[in-house]
């Protein structure tokens, strides 16, 4: 079976693409990050590709937007004239008070009583930036996801720097699986690797992750929160997500101009997208 015709329809995308981007913004343009241009076209043209390859054409995604929504809904009206894609876009209006826990709460809530019991969530942060056969690979995993609460996709290979956000896991089960223990980029012992940005959600991890999600809106103190304090909260109280190893370090997290040159050397190694 080709790759255009092994679209999985129990796989919806979740895209946070709300936020600013502003330490990109002399080297990035006006925003949001997942416009960026690396090689000559948006982060957001090199994950749909990959989207498209790994889980089919037909697959739906949902984009969380807040700054720049009217470039974002530009982009995706002129993409929709070329791919089958569904694209969805839901607005994150609190983005400038809350951080990109609300918005996977808002992508989260959209979604609510859609999801049936045989559909899995992933989670892709905007500024995950890979060519799309790398991150093609991730997403076939999450499509076979049934057996297991969810995943991580963690960079095993990588030397930890400050700024990862780190990922603790236990020793190997009977099955082989690591198991996330903690996760962030603060207080966390031995970490084994670094989280990409692209997590997968069977039905009781996304149930476990909403739940939590709700709970900080009633904490002042989460406003600042990334989402993966809901993944910490819950792994360190019973760990439910895998560890899968990423194909390769052959990825960046674009947040800054540094991240960007890096960026564009790896896209030169995939010069038609």
């Amino acid at each position: 079976m080709s790759e255009a015709a092994s679209g999985r329809h129990d796989v919806v995308v979740v895209v946070l693409a709300a936020g600013h981007g502003k330490r990109l913004a002399q080297a990035g343009g006006p925003g949001p990050k997942w416009l960026t241009h690396v090689g000559g076209v948006p982060i957001a043209e090199r994950q749909l590709t990959a989207i498209e390859h790994g889980l089919g054409p037909d697959t739906e995604v949902v984009v969380v937007v807040g700054h720049a929504a009217d470039r974002v809904e530009r982009y995706c009206r002129e993409r929709a004239t070329r791919s089958p894609l569904r694209q969805r876009l839901v607005h994150n209006d609190n983005y400038l008070q809350r951080n990109n826990w609300y918005s996977l709460l808002v992508g989260l809530d959209a979604l609510d009583g859609r999801l049936g019991d045989d559909q899995v969530l992933v989670v892709l942060n905007s500024d995950l930036f890979a060519l799309p056969p790398w991150t093609a690979a991730l997403l076939r995993v999450a499509a076979e996801l049934v057996d297991i609460p969810g995943f991580l996709a963690v960079d095993v290979g990588r030397p930890i720097t400050e700024e990862a956000m780190k990922v603790a896991a236990g020793p190997n089960d009977a099955a082989g699986r690591r198991w996330c223990t903690a996760i962030g980029k603060v207080r966390v012992s031995d970490p084994v690797g670094e989280y990409v940005g692209l997590s997968a959600l069977a039905p009781s991890g996304r149930a476990l992750v909403h739940d939590a999600l709700r709970a900080f809106t009633d904490e002042e103190a989460r406003a600042d929160a990334w989402y993966e304090e809901a993944f910490h909260d819950i792994s360190t109280a019973s760990p439910f997500l895998s560890v899968l190893p990423t194909p390769s370090s052959d990825w960046v997290e674009i947040d800054d101009a540094e991240d960007l040159l890096i960026a564009e050397r790896l896209a030169e190694r995939f010069p038609q997208l």
